[in-house]
């Protein structure tokens, strides 16, 4: 904002003199950062010389990769916070449970069944929010444009919707009075869009993992399906069951995948904790698992110890490279002795 401001001119708004120029506002470099980073370039304001125009390509990264994204984010903190609140009423008016809750309030499989989520309450009831907080945004800053620039409610709500999708014709100029409210205007516009858009995909994989649930609770489990769950050759115990249909309804971790080896590493640490074998951490295990680290931690702190003490008094014993260490019995001091007396 100061660099704009410093180094940018634009045409006088009186024009008063033809070649008349004037220094941009800290309101035109506040409007022209929200312009730039949210993608929207209406074009009114440009950098025009070779120094700003580096700057700007610089700025451009920065702002949309930073200070943006970080404003789109809290945005979509809060909706979904709205969302979640709004569900809530859902469940309460009409008995329909969100994905999680589903499985958690019901005690039968058939009740299960009975309260899958279908297609039109999961997306309502995960997409209304989004919508009703972007549309509602729309035709306020639509009504304030109407006063702040004298426009017709259609070409208003026009200009509010070109601009939120980060088109930005340009075609409907912002006069200098109205420059502090579309600062606003595009920020939220902008993120709000976004955080709408960016629920779709999300809602997709949550959406195909409810039908994949719905898939495998109502399959018939014959006996080679649930055997090719057994990974020890002892059967198939709930560890092998629930691991093998969450790999089977595509769950991940850390973004990959869910794979039976991902699991393998934490079954290891688990029985080098279980001592007894019991199949379960008693406080014995717990408490004799610290003491082994405690142990462990000790023996190494004192492998260090040694270790430091032995490079120190080895690096003493070294001479210094081009210097002699002579010995008090040496021939050299023998003579040197003789030489003397």
């Amino acid at each position: 904002i100061l660099f704009y401001s410093h180094v940018e001119r634009k045409a006088c708004e009186d024009d008063a003199e033809p070649m008349c120029t004037e220094p941009w506002s800290p309101v035109d470099s506040v409007y022209f950062v929200m312009v730039s980073m949210s993608t929207v370039g209406y074009g009114d304001l440009a950098p025009s010389t070779p120094v700003s125009r580096v700057f700007t390509l610089f700025f451009i990264i920065y702002g949309i990769v930073v200070p943006f994204a970080s404003l789109a984010s809290q945005l979509a903190t809060v909706m979904d916070h709205a969302s979640k609140y709004f569900q809530k009423v859902i469940a309460h008016c009409f008995g329909h449970r969100d994905l999680r809750e589903w499985f958690r309030q019901a005690d039968e499989m058939d009740e299960v069944l009975a309260n899958a989520p279908g297609a039109i309450i999961f997306w309502v009831s995960n997409m209304f929010v989004p919508v009703m907080m972007f549309t509602t945004w729309q035709l306020f800053c639509a009504c304030i444009f109407m006063v702040l620039q004298d426009l017709t409610f259609p070409l208003s709500l026009y200009h509010c919707v070109v601009t939120a999708t980060t088109v930005g014709y340009g075609d409907v100029p912002i006069m200098e009075e109205s420059r502090p409210f579309a600062v606003i205007h595009i920020g939220v516009g902008v993120a709000l869009l976004g955080a709408c858009i960016a629920e779709v995909p999300a809602l997709f994989d949550i959406r195909s993992v409810q039908i994949r649930q719905l898939e495998i609770l109502q399959r018939v489990l014959d006996v080679e399906m649930i055997m090719q769950l057994d990974r020890d050759g002892n059967g198939v115990d709930k560890l092998e069951f629930c691991i093998g249909i969450l790999i089977e309804i595509g769950a991940e971790l850390a973004g990959l995948p869910l794979q039976w080896e991902d699991i393998v590493p934490f079954i290891k640490q688990f029985e080098a904790f279980d001592v007894d074998k019991s199949g379960h951490l008693s406080t014995e295990d717990l408490e004799l698992m610290a003491s082994t680290m405690e142990a462990n931690r000790s023996e190494l702190r004192k492998q260090l110890s040694r270790q430091m003490s032995m490079r120190w008094h080895h690096r003493e014993a070294v001479p210094v490279e081009g210097s002699v260490v002579e010995s008090p019995h040496s021939p050299i001091c023998g003579q040197a002795s003789n030489a003397s007396i």
